[in-house]
């Protein structure tokens, strides 16, 4: 019997063999990048609530004064996944939103706590993230609780350095700026370009940073310092 043209038709757009599947030519994913996969979800347009995690990611990250690249490395991800999620191009999952806010210092209450946007900052005692002292700046004994956020194009620098006793710094780096302290408790032996001074609970002192200077703690009590200084150095 003849063909009708409909299946003439059928028989020029039917496959001659069976369909082979198709390779993607980027080939499989490479072990990095499917623990960056894991660790973040794309960011959706329809979301219902905006928690600002990327923003408050990153203004956690330069309260605390930590890098991207160090912050990637606590966590085990890659510095680009970082950089993603504070500028919201991905979400996190919540054991990576979690480790985090642990390589922070916070929890999660406080990180959701606080409001990036605020006009002003406000630390609450017990919260304020904590700093050791530097390689550069030898010193023992001491660490500060960060007063002021660190490397958020902030002039002043503000921490309480907290010296146990007979725990000391010195600072043999000089450069432009000023520097004025409250010694809130304790005894510090403070000393200026070599001239040392003896400061109790309720003193106060000032100098110009082109000064070396270094400091001691002599008593058998803790010393709390405040310490402002320009510009950001510590």
């Amino acid at each position: 019997m003849p063909k009708s043209p409909n299946d003439r038709t059928a028989a020029r757009s039917s496959p001659k063999g069976p369909t082979k599947p198709v390779r993607s030519a980027r080939g499989p994913a490479s072990p990095k990048a499917r623990t960056s996969a894991r660790n973040a979800t794309p960011r959706s347009d329809a979301a219902p609530v905006d928690l600002q995690v990327g923003v408050r990611l990153k203004h956690a990250r330069q309260l605390a004064g930590i890098r991207m690249r160090e912050l990637a490395a606590k966590v085990g991800c890659t510095e680009g996944m970082i950089s993603k999620i504070e500028n919201a191009r991905v979400m996190p999952s919540l054991p990576m939103l979690q480790r985090l806010v642990e390589a922070l210092g916070r929890d999660l209450p406080s990180f959701f706590g606080s409001n990036p946007d605020a006009p002003g900052l406000v630390l609450r005692a017990g919260q304020r993230p904590i700093a050791t002292t530097d390689p550069i700046r030898k010193g023992q004994g001491v660490h500060y609780e960060r007063l002021i956020p660190f490397g958020a194009g902030n002039l002043l620098e503000g921490n309480i350095h907290v010296v146990a006793p007979d725990g000391a710094k010195q600072d043999p780096i000089t450069h432009q700026g000023e520097t004025m302290g409250y010694l809130i408790q304790g005894q510090l032996e403070l000393s200026i370009e070599g001239t040392t001074y003896v400061l109790n609970a309720g003193d106060s002192f000032f100098f110009k940073n082109h000064l070396t200077n270094s400091y001691r703690n002599p008593g058998v009590q803790e010393a709390r310092v405040l310490w402002v200084n320009t510009p950001q150095v510590h």
